[in-house]
């Protein structure tokens, strides 16, 4: 009667512990990042009597979580994967919208300028025609002064959520250490699994994941260790490290992601990857960047080209032309580290072969070292050493050191990508726009031979000698003197160079034939210029002279289209990912109700036949008790 009483007490106390995890896991069902939780029965050690065995009864051996670590490890992943993916995508559409908009998009705006040129080329004497020039060249201007503040709000909103991330980081990784110390705690005093311990932080590390892609290591002692970017610690044990969103040592408007150390802080935002934060910086450094410098370089060689273009040609006053749009020059900033007093000063030498890029410049002690902004991938292909006399040159722009750096002194060179906001319009009056060539030519009416001289074209407008007159006398039909000076060999059709006019004579001259180059004085119908002003869209000027403004800006458009578009794939095929990685979880750790309800019937019928047993072994008692009396 004794072992049939134990059995059955034994069997009691095991199915109503075993009826309290199935009531707590149907409490939980809905409770995010809850593990169902299973019992394990064991049978006690049996007594020996005699030769033979007799059971014990039961006891409960363990409550333990449902719990796959792979599949937790996948979940994680593909819960940093999306979130990355996603704060990228949201951030690239509105980029997107903003560049390629078709009524308020750079390209509407740059079409409109140009068929504004044209209208003037069609009646360079129009005053009406120039206003409207100006006009459009105003607006465009505009345009591109609120795209590049558009793109800007888009860094300030990278800003915020920098510094919006960092907070909750920090309390989720203070959070996880605080568990490890429970768990550590729990597990080391009582031997067994802190259950409920566990989910709250396996929960707190998918919530950090949603933040920042992270890395998990399990210790000995139950506690875990979580690593981000290249291995950089964020919780060790019980211990947390704080992250912070700093000012970027170069730009002032510019928040980094930085992990506090005993040394300093350290800059950790080109290393990171994976959830908001990986996304956002992603979408910054990557695409935003590159469509910032991209715009920028469409402003600086549309400002440059129509400038030079311009200034080749004759105003309605009878003056040389002049810089049609106001434009900076590369700007280079100086590390709030630096301590040394140097200084750097860079302009741009070949358009055709700027391309926006970046590049941070450092001192060993002895000589500059020059990097990608982002990657800090060494490039290679910088000329020149830094002087006046001789400065470095790279990608079409050179830039000069001044003073003296000291070991460890950084600039960062951003030769396009502050052009946009500095771009003005620098002409208000309509007579000031040269849309005449500044020197004709003629023949002498009583030439007996039959040649005929061209337009002249103006390759130096800068010739101190541009608009002098000109006379060309042929001294035999083949050879011919400048000014009465010199006899040179007459080649049909070939160029002639003279004071920055090229032009050339074509026919059969005859001797004493004679032929004029001068100012051109009250050509006020001449449109040669303004038809060199409308060609600047088409002609090839970046790339080494194989893309045009045109081709150039449409590029712009299709990049950040396609960037858009591809990261809506991704997103969507991670999204997928995610939602089967939760499902399979949830499989294997999601609380069923059916289940829950199957198994806490089955441990109240078990109580039930053990409250049954129990009462039939107290009824046997009492009536061998009574049999004494």
């Amino acid at each position: 009667m004794g072992d049939m009483l134990g059995n059955s007490l034994s069997a009691l106390v095991s199915y109503q512990r075993a009826m309290a995890t199935s009531s707590h896991n149907i409490a939980n069902a809905d409770t995010e990042g809850y593990s169902r939780q299973r019992v394990d029965f064991s049978s006690r050690t049996p007594q020996q009597v005699g030769n033979l065995s007799i059971g014990s009864g039961v006891s409960l051996s363990s409550v333990r979580r449902v719990y796959d670590e792979f599949a937790t490890s996948q979940l994680r992943d593909a819960t940093a994967g999306f979130n990355h993916l996603d704060s990228y995508y949201k951030l690239a559409v509105q980029l997107d919208n903003v560049v390629a908009d078709p009524d308020i998009g750079l390209a509407s705006s740059m079409s409109r300028f140009y068929n504004s040129i044209q209208d003037m080329a069609d009646d360079p004497s129009s005053i009406s025609s120039r206003q409207l020039m100006i006009a459009e060249a105003n607006s465009l201007a505009s345009r591109i002064a609120e795209l590049d503040s558009q793109m800007s709000s888009m860094d300030k909103e990278v800003n915020l959520r920098i510094s919006s991330s960092v907070a909750s980081i920090n309390d989720l990784a203070a959070q996880v250490a605080e568990m490890n110390r429970l768990i550590s705690e729990s597990e080391g005093q009582f031997g067994t699994a802190a259950n409920d311990l566990l989910d709250k932080r396996d929960q707190a590390v998918i919530q950090l994941n949603e933040l920042i892609g992270i890395k998990t290591v399990v210790q000995d002692d139950g506690a875990l260790n979580v690593f981000i970017a290249n291995g950089e610690s964020l919780v060790l044990g019980q211990k947390s490290t704080q992250l912070a969103a700093v000012r970027s040592e170069f730009e002032p408007d510019r928040v980094e992601l930085a992990l506090q150390k005993s040394g300093g802080n350290a800059v950790i935002s080109d290393i990171v990857s994976g959830g908001v934060l990986g996304g956002v910086l992603s979408f910054r450094d990557g695409i935003l960047s590159e469509a910032k410098s991209e715009l920028g370089r469409i402003t600086v060689t549309l400002a440059t080209t129509l400038n030079e273009q311009n200034q080749a040609g004759m105003d309605l006053n009878g003056d040389m032309g002049q810089a049609l749009f106001g434009i900076s020059e590369p700007q280079a900033f100086r590390s709030t580290a630096n301590t040394g007093n140097a200084t750097v000063t860079a302009q741009i030498t070949d358009m055709g072969q700027i391309t926006g890029d970046n590049v941070l410049m450092r001192f060993d002690g002895s000589n500059w070292n020059f990097y990608t902004a982002g990657s800090q991938v060494p490039v290679t292909g910088v000329t020149g050493a830094g002087t006046a006399a001789d400065p470095f040159v790279y990608q079409g722009v050179s830039f000069v050191v001044s003073n003296t750096p000291a070991t460890g002194d950084r600039f960062l060179l951003r030769p396009t990508a502050d052009a946009p906001r500095h771009l003005s319009v620098l002409i208000n009056d309509p007579a000031r726009i040269a849309a005449a060539a500044p020197t004709r030519t003629r023949a002498e009416p009583d030439n007996a031979g039959g040649a005929s001289i061209s337009q002249t074209e103006i390759i130096d407008p800068s010739d101190p000698a541009l608009l002098s007159d000109v006379t060309i006398e042929f001294t035999s039909p083949t050879t011919y003197s400048i000014n009465g000076s010199g006899s040179f060999s007459y080649v049909p059709s070939a160029n002639i160079d003279i004071n920055g006019n090229r032009l050339s004579i074509n026919g059969n001259p005859a001797a004493g034939d004679r032929f004029f180059i001068g100012a051109n004085v009250g050509g006020v119908g001449d449109n040669r210029n303004a038809l060199k002003l409308v060609a600047t869209e088409t002609k090839g000027v970046l790339n080494g002279g194989t893309a045009s403004l045109q081709t150039t800006l449409s590029g712009l458009v299709g990049d950040v289209a396609v960037a858009t578009r591809s990261a809506e794939v991704n997103r969507q095929s991670q999204q997928n990912l995610l939602t089967q990685t939760q499902a399979r979880q949830q499989e294997i750790s999601g609380v069923n109700l059916d289940e829950e309800a199957a198994n806490l019937l089955k441990f109240q019928q078990a109580y039930q036949a053990a409250a049954k047993a129990t009462s039939a072994a107290n009824d046997m008692f009492q009536a061998l008790m009574a049999a004494f009396r």
